[in-house]
């Protein structure tokens, strides 16, 4: 009997488990909404379009002139827009790179507009106040996509004010933190993101930013080596024109030997001198052009690694943090679900064990009276 009784509370337990709605086993992680997701794709795909469209541009516009200060300027151009924008679209925020990028593109569009690089382009200068004009126009429509009205027009308020307040002032680019301006602008009440995502969203997210890095990471290298080389004053026109000057003089003294053959000794005598002399000067400029292009080259590349080393350092701190959030977290639920199994199997036990007999006991109490 008192195997049989085991066998039926066990079942019994078993079938009230199974039963039982309050015990799910489920995973603590919590994906990232629809929005989320959709908003941190369009706009790194935004963020691709911005940088190619930026590239082409200013490319256009050092071919189509011969000032050498507008050249420097379409290589500042793009350097500065392609670090900005990559910084933009890779914030841990979906919604906030969104914004961040839309304010990039106004600050871009008035600075060329009627700012303080209205003129830096010369003649060109439509070139970049449309193009600046018709991301200004991209990423608001991207905006007014992925927000609620409401929403928009309240973030419509924030880039305008942002942009206003923190004018570009050079072909640098430098400007403040658009994260710390919006959330003092809304006084921190407002939640910045509610989950980072499961750990296949944060793994993508991570091998999607070292992708866009490992994309733009050697143009930019390139285009910074090229603007230390014109900015140092050191160009292929120089040598060029060197040796320009060495072949006359020597056209010139073929034709004197030609034409006086008496003299033609002496004149090789001198030409010789002067030859070697011009060639050691020339020699000497190419040498001392070489020895600065080098360093400016050296101190670019320098400068390019630390920044993606320092990328790199920030990514894996980001999906180290989010691992050990994720872990945490699932231990946290771990616990109380096993809390709560273990409560709910007490108190079945109390039910299954201290109903028979309490039955018994007062069937035995009637029986007795």
């Amino acid at each position: 009997m008192i195997r049989k009784l085991a066998v039926l509370m066990a079942c019994a337990a078993l079938l009230g488990l199974a039963g039982c709605s309050l015990v799910s086993l489920k995973s603590p992680e919590k994906p990232l909404s629809t929005r989320d997701l959709n908003t941190r794709i369009l706009t790194r795909e935004y963020s691709a379009h911005f940088i190619a469209a930026v590239a082409q541009t200013a490319d256009q516009i050092a071919v189509d002139t011969r000032d050498s200060e507008v050249r420097i300027n379409a290589l500042r151009w793009k350097t500065a827009a392609a670090g900005q924008s990559l910084q933009a679209a890779s914030q841990m925020v979906p919604m906030m790179s969104l914004i961040d990028s839309w304010a990039l593109s106004i600050q871009m569009s008035e600075y060329f507009a009627d700012g303080a690089g209205k003129s830096v382009f010369g003649r060109q200068q439509r070139l970049a106040v449309t193009l600046a004009a018709d991301l200004t126009r991209r990423a608001e429509e991207l905006a007014h996509q992925m927000m609620e009205p409401e929403e928009f027009d309240k973030n419509h308020r924030f880039v305008d004010d942002y942009a206003k307040a923190h004018p570009f002032e050079s072909l640098h680019f430098t400007r403040p933190s658009v994260v710390e301006a919006w959330t003092h602008d809304t006084g921190g009440k407002i939640r910045l993101i509610d989950s980072f995502g499961t750990v296949p969203e944060a793994l993508a997210d991570v091998s999607d930013r070292l992708r866009m890095y490992g994309e733009t990471g050697p143009e930019q290298l390139l285009w910074r080596s090229q603007l230390a080389a014109q900015e140092s004053g050191i160009g292929a026109g120089d040598l060029k024109a060197a040796l320009q000057r060495l072949d006359e003089r020597m056209a010139q003294m073929s034709a004197l030997a030609n034409s006086a053959p008496k003299l033609a000794n002496g004149m090789m005598r001198e030409a010789g001198a002067r030859f070697d002399s011009t060639w050691e000067e020339v020699t000497r400029d190419v040498r001392t052009e070489r020895i600065a292009l080098a360093g400016a080259l050296n101190a670019e590349r320098a400068a390019a690694a630390k920044e993606l080393d320092e990328e790199r350092a920030a990514l894996a701190a980001d999906a180290s943090r989010i691992a050990d959030q994720v872990i945490r977290e699932t231990g946290d639920e771990v616990r109380r679900l096993a809390r709560e199994a273990l409560a709910l199997l007490i108190v079945l036990v109390i039910v299954v064990l201290g109903a028979p007999f309490a039955a018994g006991y007062w069937v035995g109490r009637a029986q007795r009276r």
